[in-house]
């Protein structure tokens, strides 16, 4: 994840409070997304719940520290 990304993404889920989804591709252009995240924050409007499936609630539980693989 290149700076701009982590900052990007940084700020959506500090405004929003969850995370948001990532695009499907595995190589995907970087900057545009972090652009992307940009923009649901400036708009006040999550656009990734419809482009990319992003879930609200992800992220907004406390972990219990147990992971299972």
């Amino acid at each position: 994840m290149n700076e701009k990304l982590k900052k990007s993404y940084s700020q959506f889920h500090e405004y929003f409070g969850y995370t948001p989804n990532y695009p499907n591709e595995i190589d995907f252009n970087q900057d545009e997304y972090a652009e992307f995240l940009d923009k649901c924050v400036t708009d006040n409007f999550d656009y990734t719940i419809k482009k990319y499936g992003t879930d609200p609630t992800n992220g907004t539980e406390a972990h219990d520290g147990v992971y299972i693989d």
